[in-house]
């Protein structure tokens, strides 16, 4: 009993010494962690978008000594394990973006550093760069959730001006090798970017990707930059003069607002004030110039004709990210609330105004109707009710739209999704490459947990395996009949006898409304009722209408790029950029 005792001892021992030794090996050499650390730092910088230049700083390099006095960072070697955190990540993004079934929107956004005050006071350091293209890939993946990853956030000043609007889309897309998925363009309201300039472009994704599903890329505009176009073509005709008078009869801080938004509260303000009789009654504005008629009625027009696109870009754009099924009936209500401004002004001012940013509207309106009604229809809040309704209303559909006509564009796409292999399975929430890291730490803490249970399991699924193989081995004649097979891509699916999905779908009742709905949500929840519609849904919900939202959408030029990459080399810029949203796959 002793002697057993003791050689239990022994033994335990000797795993103990074993276990020690294998730590010893183990433990990482002071070169790994110091790598380590600096990875550490990098992926802390490319999360809060801080440029490494920032460790130079004597202050912020004393308080990084605090926190790890063995090794001091340096900004090189930060720099070099971003690039190589950009490169592992990339790998992974194209991986997942290849092997995707969905479709994918880029959007194209000129980013430039206009502001003043931003460039004289704000920026610290050199600036190397005053201008970025951002090109960015929206989709909504199997777990039903919006994502936007930027793919190229590149200041190329070596591209050929011939070739300048087409480079970034192209570079992108054989980058990551997705000339199969990409269904739609986003791109600016402006005149370089028409199907004239893009149709090269279109025409070489279309032959490279042969997307049976969309094979015409839509070309699409941003509806933050159609809003700033039309309050900058009302904003023209308020001097910098007339600015100033009002600020001061407002205590307005300062006129250099970048925010088109801002400068609707404070004129608001002055119309309001002058509507009271203030600057008559009270005696502080006797001192204080004041605005003629003639410019009142200049400050009247912007408020009123901003007012109403702000009202509309507030539900678009302020609060959670909004899905493609919103923005037909609220662009909608602003042409009617535009229509009736105009129909009840007096003022050939007021008119000529009007009529010019309705000019600009109805241009974006006419090239968007088609996608933003089809969203629509696949909203069950409204189905095809509100677009009968919008039709039916002759003092908004001028140009005679007709419901029809989006009706036939959505069955023929759902006919193409439906003869597709990959559109015939509902669409099943997995794992995604976000989580899998956690997960691998989870099924390792619980490994041995499970090994009893998976060797209870064994025999079971022996049974069932055999089970399966002998289904799997029974032959399906019907794959050899070529015709018939013929037949199933023709109608759509074999379920398709009597009713398809899109037919149900359409005949059941609206939801009541509900201004809170999550579509996608709701979608997601439908999948194995209409799994092949809503893989049609979650593809129209995923396109962008819009670049920016929240304060990006009121900029009243174009966005600015982050301060931090304003001083760096392209290549970190880009890296930095790209990776925050990859580094969690």
């Amino acid at each position: 009993m002793v002697k057993g005792d003791f050689a239990s001892g022994s033994c335990l021992d000797t795993r103990k010494n074993d276990l020690v030794d294998s730590m010893a090996d183990e433990e990482p050499s002071l070169e790994e962690q110091e790598k380590a650390c600096h990875k550490a730092i990098a992926k802390w910088f490319i999360r809060s978008g801080i440029n490494p230049n920032k460790i130079k700083i004597p202050s912020f390099a004393k308080f990084m000594s605090y926190l790890n006095p063995r090794f001091p960072p340096s900004a090189s070697k930060v720099e070099k394990e971003a690039l190589e955190i950009y490169k592992e990540c990339k790998e992974k993004a194209k991986k997942f973006l290849k092997e995707f079934d969905g479709q994918v929107t880029l959007s194209y956004e000129w980013m430039v550093l206009g502001n003043e005050y931003t460039r004289g006071y704000s920026i610290k350091g050199p600036i190397l760069h005053e201008d970025f293209v951002c090109l960015t890939a929206h989709f909504v993946d199997d777990n039903w959730k919006m994502k936007k990853w930027i793919l190229a956030y590149t200041t190329d000043k070596k591209v050929p001006m011939e070739d300048i609007f087409i480079y970034p889309f192209r570079n992108a897309v054989q980058d990551f090798e997705i000339e199969s998925k990409v269904s739609a363009l986003l791109l600016p309201n402006d005149v370089d970017y028409d199907e004239v300039t893009l149709d090269p472009f279109r025409k070489w994704i279309e032959e490279r990707g042969k997307n049976q599903i969309i094979p015409r890329v839509s070309l699409l505009y941003c509806c933050a930059d159609l809003f700033r176009l039309m309050v900058d073509d009302v904003y023209s005709g308020l001097s910098g003069y007339l600015l100033e008078v009002v600020r001061m009869l407002v205590g307005w801080g300062s006129c250099s607002s970048t925010n088109w938004n801002v400068t609707l509260f404070h004129l608001q303000q002055g119309v309001d004030l002058k509507a009271e009789d203030a600057f008559s009654k009270d005696e502080v504005y006797d001192d204080y110039d004041k605005p003629s008629d003639e410019d009142w009625i200049k400050i009247e027009t912007y408020c009123t004709l901003a007012g109403c696109i702000y009202k509309v870009a507030k539900e678009l754009f302020e609060g959670e990210y909004s899905t493609a099924n919103v923005f037909f009936h609220l662009i909608a209500e602003l042409k009617f609330m535009l229509n009736q401004e105009l129909a009840k002004a007096d003022s050939d001012y007021f008119i000529g105004k009007a009529k010019k940013i309705m000019e600009r509207f109805d241009k974006y309106w006419n090239d968007m109707f088609l996608i933003l009604a089809t969203a629509s229809v696949l909203d069950p809040r409204f189905k095809t009710k509100y677009l009968e309704f919008y039709c039916s209303k002759k003092e908004v559909n001028v140009e005679g739209s007709k419901a029809e006509t989006v009706l036939d564009y959505l069955s023929n796409l759902y006919a193409r999704y439906a003869a597709s292999n990959i559109s015939r399975k509902p669409i099943c929430s997995v794992a995604t490459i976000d989580s899998c890291d956690s997960e691998k730490e989870e099924e390792e803490d619980y490994d041995d947990e499970w090994e009893e249970e998976e060797d209870d399991d064994d025999e079971r699924e022996g049974k069932d395996d055999k089970q399966k193989e002998k289904e799997e081995k029974k032959p399906d004649a019907y794959k050899d009949f070529v015709l018939f097979q013929e037949y199933l891509k023709f109608e759509g699916s074999p379920r398709e006898l009597h009713e398809s999905e899109l037919d149900s779908y359409l005949k059941e009742p609206v939801m009541e409304w509900n201004k809170d709905f999550k579509a996608l949500d709701w979608w997601r929840e439908e999948s194995q009722k209409y799994p092949i519609l809503s893989r049609v849904a979650r593809d129209i919900l995923s396109i962008p209408i819009s670049c920016a939202t929240s304060w990006d959408a009121y900029v009243v030029f174009k966005r600015e790029p982050p301060e931090f990459v304003l001083s760096m080399e392209p290549e970190l810029a880009n890296a930095m950029m790209c990776s925050k949203k990859w580094l969690r796959l």
